[in-house]
């Protein structure tokens, strides 16, 4: 069986590459692999903090893949809203 928190990790940089996509396919601007890494980094963190509370005994590989989509995708949105808003000012 797969490490959970593996599974965490992977799904959590998945979310947060699925963002960085949309938010490229939303700007009309020309997509930077820079702006990929740099949600990447964050992301792995995060997804193994998520990896390490989550309580694994009652939670199926796929639910705690669906958790991590969730949370890759909710950290990369909220570190792009906070990069625009300090910037803005």
């Amino acid at each position: 069986m797969v490490d959970p928190t593996l599974i965490a990790v992977t799904s959590t940089v998945i979310g947060a590459g699925l963002n960085t996509i949309r938010g490229f396919l939303n700007s009309g601007e020309k997509y930077s692999a820079r702006k990929l890494i740099g949600a990447i980094i964050p992301t792995i963190f995060a997804g193994i903090a998520v990896g390490q509370t989550l309580s694994v005994t009652h939670i199926s590989p796929i639910a705690i893949c669906l958790i991590g989509l969730t949370a890759g995708f909710a950290i990369d949105y909220a570190i792009t809203k906070a990069k625009k808003d300090t910037s803005s000012e």
